[in-house]
């Protein structure tokens, strides 16, 4: 019989996992859908144009529930909310009002940044990637800016490769917040578990005849 060691199932090495699949995953989607925008040869355009273009938006979205599903094991609701509002900026995408979906990106991102904000301003490779981001957003953000002012809302350009760094930067900042030794494991469900031990535990109503039903309950 074939084992495996299920300590090896961490939550930081699936997410790493996830990330790695999510750059490829992106670039493949970058590269089809930006033939069919701008042509040859090979010019970036919006990320979030090439995820919400069809065959893509699906996996898209599976990704975007896979992220929030994650983010429950870390028992975070600023981390949750932010992967729920990105899956929700994608899905808005999909109707074409960017004014919504830029809204949900940046305020998503700006929640990331404020939880994954490191504890100090001592050197170390934290904080070179969080300056790492915050440097490529800005970048990203000035031009964007500029082109729409100037260059009525430019769809094709290689400082998109801007956006594309820094969205897959920010979600790599998630694993300084994650502690190694911890599991993929619903956190509400184990919030859950724990306040129905209390409850038996503070409960009258058990008493001597009742002892072993009570231990079996705590011991679920």
């Amino acid at each position: 019989m074939t084992t495996y060691n299920k300590k090896w199932f961490t939550l930081s090495r699936l997410w790493i996992i996830g990330l790695i699949s999510l750059i490829f995953f992106n670039i493949l989607a970058i590269y089809n859908v930006s033939e069919q925008t701008c042509g040859k040869p090979f010019i970036p355009i919006l990320l979030s144009r090439s995820l919400t273009t069809d065959p893509w938006r699906g996996i898209t979205l599976g990704y975007s529930l896979l992220a929030i599903a994650a983010s429950y094991s870390l028992n975070s609701s600023i981390i949750t909310t932010a992967f729920f509002g990105f899956f929700s900026a994608f899905v808005i995408s999909m109707f074409d009002t960017p004014a919504s979906h830029d809204v949900l990106i940046g305020t998503s991102s700006l929640l990331v940044m404020y939880e994954c904000l490191p504890a100090s301003l001592e050197i170390n490779l934290r904080l070179i990637h969080y300056i790492f981001v915050i440097v490529f957003g800005n970048i990203f953000f000035i031009w964007l800016i500029y082109s729409k002012l100037y260059y009525d809302d430019e769809k094709c350009s290689w400082m998109f490769v801007m956006e594309y760094i820094t969205f897959w930067l920010m979600n790599a900042l998630i694993l300084w917040i994650i502690p190694e030794d911890m599991y993929a494991q619903d956190a509400i469900c184990e919030e859950a578990k724990r306040t129905d031990k209390r409850q038996i535990q503070n409960n009258p109503a058990y008493d001597s005849e009742t002892d072993n039903e009570k231990q079996r309950l705590l011991d679920f």
